[in-house]
Order: structure tokens, then C-alpha cells, then sequence
């Protein structure tokens, strides 16, 4: 490598791809997908670095999700208990 950058090509534009996902921009993608392709790359290895991308994307959102369900039931739960008629009650013995 003559310019001085310590990675190769290709594996640079693999990591361009990998971000360009991570940051959602989709000229960079679009940018990074084509220049991993001259560099060389394989559509296998662009699919790969895609794959490693999304599961990377996804996770932060599969957890802001779970925790969304997780107050859900919690609150459920609480007004369940709240609203619950007590044994011996007017309400329970109906």
C-alpha cells in the first residue's frame, strides 16, 4: 500500500459498508457498496459484512423494544393488583 493507510482496500470498503448501515445513510451505502466491489470484494463478503451489519443495527432496537413489553407488563401487573378486588369484599363475593 503506497498511500500509507494500514488497511487494504477492500476490507476498508467492507467496514465503509458496515457503517454506512450503522449510520443510516444511504448514499454512503450506496457509495461503499460499489468501491467494495472494484476493491474486489465478493458479492459473499459484501452479504456478510451486510448480515454482520443488521445484526449489529438490530439489537439496540430488539432491546428498546423488549423494554417497551417489559413496562407494558409491569404497569398491567400493578393495575391488576390495584384494581383487584380483596377477598371478602363486597366486589368478591359477587
Amino acid at each position: 500500500m503506497t498511500d500509507g493507510r494500514m488497511i487494504d482496500a477492500p476490507t476498508r470498503e467492507l467496514i465503509g459498508v458496515g457503517a454506512s448501515i450503522g449510520g443510516n445513510c444511504l448514499p454512503c451505502l450506496r457509495y461503499h457498496f460499489a468501491e467494495a466491489l472494484k476493491a474486489g470484494c465478493t458479492l459473499k463478503e459484501v452479504s456478510e459484512a451486510i448480515t454482520l451489519s443488521k445484526m449489529v443495527k438490530e439489537r439496540p432496537i430488539n432491546d428498546i423494544y423488549h423494554l417497551a413489553d417489559e413496562l407494558l407488563r409491569r404497569e398491567r401487573e400493578d393495575n391488576l393488583m390495584t384494581t383487584a378486588p380483596v377477598e371478602g369484599s363486597k366486589i368478591a363475593s359477587e
